[in-house]
């Protein structure tokens, strides 16, 4: 055995430095894993509390480091147009914003596990159509809304580029001829990559 090891000694300092180098690589790509992870913003738009007009819509940061919502625009789909408002600003708010200003306002920091409960998704329909004039021609709006799409604008860390998060929702008819709201993907998008938050800088800036 000795005379073996002692005959094959480089082969053997070959494979111990080989197995060292993988452990370093391993663990060095466990490093960049956890730092790019931290790095990476991750929000939740949900639906809550139930599945008709009357569920609640909730914005729910996951991120690893607080984010600081800027802004929810939403884009209203009639079955002949579409139509994007920041519901940030859409409307003035009484002084008393209640228990949950962040919620009332639709932006404010928000740590890991946080949420911002921004309403029933029928109010959130009823105060686009009330904004726009078009919108309030149509009639009941049940019989003409086809979707809701929501785009979160957030920031997140250092940076000063925005990121962001999206999710669409469908307005579908159950067996009783009632609308139910039906989110079109199992997750939510999330607007990272450079092209996308550029993209949501230029539709921050058009709602300013």
């Amino acid at each position: 055995m000795w005379n073996w090891l002692s005959q094959n000694t480089d082969v053997l300092s070959l494979a111990v430095s080989v197995a060292m180098l993988i452990v370093w690589i391993v663990y060095l790509q466990l490093l960049l894993y956890g730092y790019q992870r931290q790095r990476r913003s991750s929000v939740l738009i949900s639906r809550g509390a139930g599945q008709g007009l009357r569920s609640r819509c909730l914005i729910t940061s996951m991120s690893a480091e607080p984010l600081y919502v800027t802004s929810i625009i939403a884009t209203l789909e009639t079955k002949t147009n579409s139509y994007e408002y920041a519901l940030t600003d859409l409307r003035d708010l009484p002084e008393d914003l209640g228990a949950d200003p962040r919620s009332s306002m639709r932006q404010g920091s928000l740590s890991t596990g946080e949420y911002l409960d921004i309403g029933h998704f029928d109010d959130l329909v009823e105060q686009l159509v009330e904004t726009d004039a078009e919108l309030s021609r149509l009639g009941a709006w049940a019989d003409t809304v086809t979707a809701l799409d929501l785009t979160v604008v957030a920031l997140y860390g250092p940076d000063l580029i925005a990121v962001g998060a999206s999710r669409r929702f469908s307005f579908v008819e159950n067996g009783d001829e009632r609308l139910r709201i039906r989110p079109e993907s199992l997750t939510t998008r999330q607007l990272r990559s450079r092209r996308w938050r550029r993209q949501l800088m230029r539709k921050l800036a058009s709602h300013l």
